[in-house]
């Protein structure tokens, strides 16, 4: 399935000049992380909705933009609206990758508050410049804390870590 997001993904971005390329992935950035977005996947996927209802609703999430309009008539035609929630996520990270602007992944147990969102930003911001994009990621098997990914490096500060931490010393 990450074959056929890439080339849908790879479509999109060459189709987007460079003036929309930052909203357009700021806003599939915003939609990833809304958890409301995700119930349209069962939509997409129910086969008794017909297809200019699924249409319509892609559409509405688009808002009149011309390019990703004619993108989510792609995915209509071609039968792959059911990809649009796994699009969004992936096209940020192949735009990124693009753009050699590579997000840092963070991975939390619930959605963060406004404190905790300005101390991950004010962190990342220091360490790896002020423009380098922040991906949350929401993981509610761990326990607490927080796993910042970026690039080859990683920084876990999980309850998680500090748990096998100390039953490794416990039991050696």
């Amino acid at each position: 399935m990450n074959r056929l997001l890439e080339v849908y993904s790879r479509g999109l971005y060459d189709s987007l000049n460079k003036e929309n390329m930052a909203g357009v992935v700021e806003y599939f950035q915003n939609i990833s992380n809304d958890t409301s977005v995700h119930e349209l996947a069962d939509l997409f996927k129910n086969k008794t909705v017909q297809k200019d209802e699924k249409l319509k609703a892609a559409m509405e999430l688009v808002g009149g933009d011309e390019n990703l309009e004619a993108f989510m008539k792609t995915l209509g035609n071609n039968g792959r609206l059911d990809l649009l929630p796994n699009i969004f996520s992936f096209f940020v990270d192949y735009a990124s990758r693009r753009q050699n602007n590579v997000p840092v992944k963070v991975t939390v147990n619930k959605e963060p508050n406004e404190e905790i969102k300005n101390k991950v930003s004010l962190f990342v911001s220091q360490k790896m410049g002020h423009n380098t994009p922040i991906k949350y990621e929401i993981n509610k098997t761990m326990l607490g804390g927080v796993v910042l990914k970026y690039k080859d490096n990683e920084i876990d500060l999980s309850v998680d870590n500090k748990l096998d931490g100390l039953n490794s010393v416990l039991t050696n």
